[in-house]
């Protein structure tokens, strides 16, 4: 893995966060500095429009920050990964991606194992979790977000877990893991094939807020408050509103609006 600690240093400079010593106050910090970047697949839309060589497809750590910076932008799962793994290294934590089997396929998702304090817990900056959870020898760990309850379950004596989230009584699988880093070559690999999944089809953004979870998708808007959800439409001036709503630059929006159109004609003509 290349080295990207000068841009985990900017990120701490930018994002105001005074180094500490590594113990978990500090991991969540950074978590929760890191956790401003949104997720979006818009970006990464563009990047599989514009390079055909897989291996210039990624956004590496120089390109995710350069394009919040400049674009409001954020980045999808392995993305958002790979550049956290950088900062918390950067900040003398140790950490490794995971690789997580989502309902639409095995290893379609990552997130990272963190070590702080003689315990492991589990940061996942692509997806619900808000706070690092702890990895449970057995049992189950639980935290409670603003938009629903978080709880990581083992499965028996094995290294098999589940994420489940829980919202108005109704609880939902999210994804499984194991707890084993993957090795750099497997999460390259499955970063690379990831450009080709079903998800390349949808514009999908989503942010933390203060009060919950804001999320659209191909112009459907959530808002999930606890309990509560409120559902809206973006439809006109779509680019702008998306803009106004989630921080990303109109140009982007509108440039993967296109490239989603020709992404959708052409897998129906495949």
């Amino acid at each position: 893995m290349q080295d990207y600690s000068d841009v985990a240093r900017d990120f701490l400079r930018i994002a105001g966060v005074v180094p500490a010593r590594p113990d978990l106050p500090y991991l969540a910090r950074l978590a929760r500095a890191f956790g401003r970047l949104p997720y979006e697949n818009l970006t990464k839309i563009l990047r599989a429009a514009t390079y055909e060589e897989p291996d210039n497809r990624l956004r590496t750590p120089d390109i995710v920050l350069a394009d919040h910076l400049d674009l409001g932008a954020g980045g999808t799962c392995f993305s958002l990964t790979n550049f956290f793994e950088q900062v918390l290294r950067f900040a003398g934590f140790d950490a490794a991606p995971v690789l997580c089997d989502r309902s639409y396929g095995a290893e379609t998702h990552c997130a990272l194992i963190v070590n702080a304090e003689g315990r492991r817990y589990l940061v996942d900056p692509g997806y619900l979790i808000e706070a690092p959870i702890e990895i449970p020898a057995r049992g189950e760990s639980v935290q409670q977000g603003s938009s629903c309850t978080v709880r990581l379950r083992r499965l028996g004596e094995s290294s098999q877990l589940m994420l489940i989230t829980e919202n108005s009584g109704k609880a939902k699988v999210r994804y499984r893991m194991r707890d084993l880093p993957a090795t750099p070559q497997r999460f390259l690999d499955r970063w690379i094939d990831s450009f080709d999944w079903a998800m390349m089809r949808h514009m999908c953004v989503s942010r933390n807020e203060a009060d919950g979870l804001l999320f659209m998708r191909d112009g459907a808007v959530r808002k999930i408050v606890g309990s509560d959800e409120r559902r809206g439409r973006i439809d006109d001036s779509f680019a702008n509103e998306v803009q106004r709503t989630f921080g990303i630059d109109a140009r982007v929006v509108s440039m993967a609006r296109e490239a989603v159109v020709k992404i959708r004609d052409e897998f129906r003509g495949s």
